[in-house]
């Protein structure tokens, strides 16, 4: 009896302790977990984009970008999001021959120059079907680094 007791209780110890939890994984429906996980960056704020799409406008280091959200299904449901920061082309080299070095040499977000000359960077995302809390921190954690690099790149 006391081994059939100790046979169980240990099965059951073994079996508990391989048992880990289940990651945290949001969904679109979890904006505000979005929202205040790039609250840590900076400021942020939602809003709705002029399609009536959820967006947020924040600053990180002083820097303002916005983050915009595709895929959407009647502006819900959406899959990928893509970071936008503006720099004034009177201030930032906007030379193509630099904006290629900047996107050949960095692995996380791409540099252009819009219709005003100013310089964008950008950095795309997806998480349909879900993305772990870590794995969202830590794409919020590398827009930061992108803005950080193109902002000392191009200057």
């Amino acid at each position: 009896m006391f081994r059939s007791a100790l046979l169980a209780s240990t099965v059951l110890c073994a079996s508990t302790l391989g048992a880990t939890a289940a990651p945290d994984v949001l969904t679109f429906d979890d904006l505000e977990a979005f929202e205040n996980l790039l609250s840590g960056y900076g400021s942020v704020e939602f809003e709705t984009d002029s399609e009536g799409d959820p967006m947020f406008r924040g600053r990180i280091s002083g820097v303002p970008y916005s983050l915009y959200f595709y895929g959407c299904e009647d502006h819900k449901d959406c899959n990928n999001g893509t970071f936008v920061a503006y720099f004034d082309g009177d201030d930032y080299v906007t030379d193509a021959s630099v904006i290629n070095a900047y996107n050949n040499g960095y692995r996380f977000g791409k540099a252009s120059v819009d219709s005003d000359g100013d310089l964008e960077i950008n950095y795309s995302f997806a998480f349909k079907g879900g993305i772990t809390r870590v794995a969202l921190d830590d794409t919020f954690d590398w827009w930061r680094v992108v803005l950080e690099q193109a902002e000392e790149f191009f200057e």
